[in-house]
């Protein structure tokens, strides 16, 4: 074969489209011009190679991110497992290399493969994910000027690219390939001004770029992070100027796989993985993946209001730290800028990436202390709408087009409770047994008589209940609350944590639910328990300890008119409604408010916003609202009443956590409003990030003690308080009638 020393890449697409590629390679100088003179004759359209050309290079990445994925892409799919890449640039951030231990390009491959559009040479090899043969084009758009150099065991070459024309963007490119001595044929050590990579193997390949726009060192580290950060170390190890940037990896656990079928044949292509963790190099997002390449990122990673609790879930854990990993097969294709999954196996994809989502959370998330310890901040309210709609009799249904199967929730009973809305997607958890519970013979004992000293004398088994057994349990007025952790058989209280196993007859859900002459004994210590027994309270249950409590916050029948009451002050409450009972709570409550307030104020460097209550500003079910300025708390929610009730009371930490949440989130509203355009700061994409951004402050601030700890304000505000009870809303709202009428 003829050595090719020059041509242009325009000319290689022409003799390709024209199939005299071969022919092409084979000429000598004076034949290869007359094949593309013959070419462009032939051609319909003369300029048709410039213009594919030209859309293939500057239509395909948004960022420079996606030409150096494309580029460590490449170096993965030549590398063996666990091999190193090198990623390094100059002190004056002018050039950047990156060079792999792979197993080099041949002379074909480089003319044939390399230079030519939509022709790539992993063709069939089913561990690379390269398939368009465009991604180096792409690199053209930020480095016009690039040398490759690459070895095979047999010899190496040395390839210069360089534009032609006035640009960017450029009419063409030249390119010149150079024959290397054997000795010489091993990519370079370093680049100048770069600290020389350990010792090469004798095969590899270099890519070194001239860049358009220089990068400052900490900025590409950042970039190839967010593209290869994912990409597991035993595939291959990826270093910047000297630095291991792909370590997220150790910090994710697979939670949930699921098969994937792909359309039209609905052929078995693999299995989307569901990775979860968090950590340095684990963005709080769902990060969609392949082989560990970055393809895209989602803030909000269920669009659509059929998957609105999904989504919320979602966010709740993205909240706390935790990112979210899709590992899509390798025989999913991508888009030509591999941003997005392919149009045709989009729909398949996300109705697989739900189905592992909801198996990650009934299978592993119920289970995970850590995880759901950090957003239990959510957990005074788990039980809330799914009580009151199966008290009412309604139906719970799966949200997703494909359904969990093989649930089987004995075979492991939760520790703590599930967010709302993993409970309001899965009917499953209906049977689930997520409550440790006692249940106990109902014969003769000393009235008023606690029940743990009796348990030794009474025929007694431990039992994890399902919701639905608790609340037949409640109907039939068996249930009742147990102080501290229950004790399993024959065992003290002392001796009994909540998470020890189950006996073995209630392990094997042998004996669900209460027999006739049985009572049920709940604790109420923990948050799942907890939430419950909110919920039966503000029903109008009858529950001992929670008695005060469902005393404080009376509710008012669904269908009883509203009680409207404006935005009010602390001050012009007192003035207005001093006599009306409560009123006091509602004052040392506002108090509570304003120094979580100006908790969260101080640490993000905002001002302090004024406090106000007001009842069914924009219904019953809103808990809090914000005009920009203040914020505004509605006392006709039950929600926030609870939430009051509870902060006042005792030093309840989730009601305390859960107050803080609202608090941050109309928080979010004000800091939002000056700039931010209405529908972007109403939770959007910027509302959530500047909200985290708030809670990582604040969380920050308190452990710095840079900002004193809001919840030791409980203290004060109870001082010279009677009683923890709220006024009633029609009371506050017939004060308030009273006052504009004598006005």
């Amino acid at each position: 074969m003829t050595q090719i020393s020059y041509g242009l890449f325009s000319e290689l697409l022409l003799v390709r489209i024209h199939g005299r590629a071969e022919a092409y390679l084979q000429a000598s100088s004076a034949e290869r011009l007359a094949l593309v003179a013959a070419c462009r004759g032939e051609a319909t359209v003369p300029d048709l190679a410039q213009r594919i050309l030209s859309r293939t290079i500057y239509a395909q990445a948004s960022s420079r991110i996606g030409p150096l994925r494309e580029l460590l892409q490449n170096a993965l799919d030549a590398s063996p497992p666990g091999a190193r890449i090198d990623v390094r640039s100059t002190e004056d951030g002018r050039e950047i290399s990156v060079a792999d231990q792979g197993r080099g390009m041949s002379r074909t491959e480089l003319l044939a493969d390399l230079l030519v559009p939509f022709r790539s040479g992993k063709a069939g090899e089913p561990d690379a994910i390269g398939e368009h043969g465009i991604g180096f084009f792409s690199a053209l758009e930020i480095a016009p000027w690039i040398e490759v150099v690459t070895a095979t065991p047999s010899g190496g070459h040395r390839l210069l690219v360089a534009p032609l024309g006035a640009g960017p963007p450029y009419d063409d490119f030249s390119w010149t390939l150079l024959s290397l001595p054997r000795s010489s044929a091993a990519p370079p050590p370093g680049l100048a001004g770069a600290a020389a990579p350990p010792r090469r193997s004798t095969t590899g390949t270099s890519v070194r770029l001239s860049l358009a726009q220089p990068i400052s060192r900490p900025a590409l580290a950042a970039e190839v992070a967010s593209a290869v950060g994912l990409v597991d170390p035993a595939v291959a190890r990826i270093y910047v100027d000297g630095a291991l940037v792909n370590t997220a990896r150790a910090r994710l656990r697979r939670a949930a796989e699921v098969p994937l079928r792909l359309p039209p044949s609905g052929e078995l292509c693999g299995a989307i993985e569901l990775l979860v963790g968090r950590g340095e190099g684990v963005e709080p997002q769902l990060t969609i993946t392949q082989k560990g390449l970055t393809v895209a990122a989602r803030i909000d990673p269920f669009p659509g209001p059929e998957l609105g609790l999904h989504r919320e879930l979602a966010r709740a854990i993205t909240a706390a730290g935790f990112g979210l990993v899709a590992e899509l097969p390798l025989a999913v294709p991508l888009n030509k800028g591999r941003s997005a999954v392919a149009a045709s196996t989009s729909t398949a994809v996300e109705a697989a990436l739900v189905a592992a989502f909801e198996r990650f959370i009934l299978r592993d998330a119920l289970y995970d202390r850590e995880l759901l310890r950090a957003v239990d901040h959510r957990l005074s309210s788990v039980l809330d709408r799914l009580v009151q709609a199966a008290l009412l009799g309604e139906s719970v249904t799966i949200a997703s087009a494909q359904a969990v199967d093989e649930l089987d929730p004995g075979a492991r009973t939760p520790t703590v409770a599930a967010p709302e809305q993993v409970i309001r997607f899965a009917s499953g958890l209906l049977d689930a047994p997520l409550f440790r519970s006692i249940v106990v013979d109902a014969g003769p004992r000393p009235p008023g008589a606690a029940l743990s000293p009796l348990l030794g004398q009474l025929h007694a088994r431990s039992a994890p209940l399902t919701l639905r057994e608790l609340l037949k349990a409640h109907r039939d007025g068996v249930l009742r609350p147990l102080e501290g952790s229950p004790p399993g058989p024959g065992r003290s209280a002392a001796r009994a944590p909540l998470g020890a196993a189950a006996a073995p007859e209630a392990a094997g859900r042998e004996a669900p639910g209460a027999r006739p002459g049985e009572l049920v004994y709940l604790a109420i210590d923990e948050p799942l328990a907890q939430a419950f027994w909110r919920r039966l309270a503000t029903e109008g249950a009858a529950s001992p300890p929670l008695a005060e409590a469902a005393a404080a916050a009376p509710q008012r029948p669904a269908s009883a008119a509203p009680c409207p009451m404006p935005r009010t002050s602390r001050d012009a409450l007192l003035s207005i409604a001093a006599e009306v009972p409560g009123v006091r709570a509602v004052a040392a409550a506002m108090t509570v408010i304003e120094r979580l307030e100006a908790a969260i104020s101080e640490a993000a460097d905002l001002p302090t916003s004024p406090i106000w209550v007001h009842q069914d500003l924009y219904g019953p079910d809103e808990m809090a609202h914000t005009d920009g300025s203040g914020i505004s708390v509605n006392l006709a929610s039950s929600r926030v009443r609870t939430l009051l009730t509870a902060v006042l009371l005792r030093d309840d930490a989730v009601a305390f956590t859960a107050l803080t949440d609202l608090l941050l989130h109309e928080k979010t509203h004000v800091s939002l409003a000056s700039y931010v355009p209405r529908p972007t700061a109403e939770h959007g994409t910027s509302f959530y990030r500047r909200k985290d951004w708030m809670r990582r402050r604040l969380l920050a601030a308190i452990a710095s003690g840079a900002v004193a700890d809001p919840m030791r304000w409980l203290a004060v505000a109870r001082r010279g308080l009677a009683s923890a009870a709220l006024p009633a809303p029609a009371e506050l709202s017939r004060a308030f009638q009273s006052a504009a009428a004598a006005a």
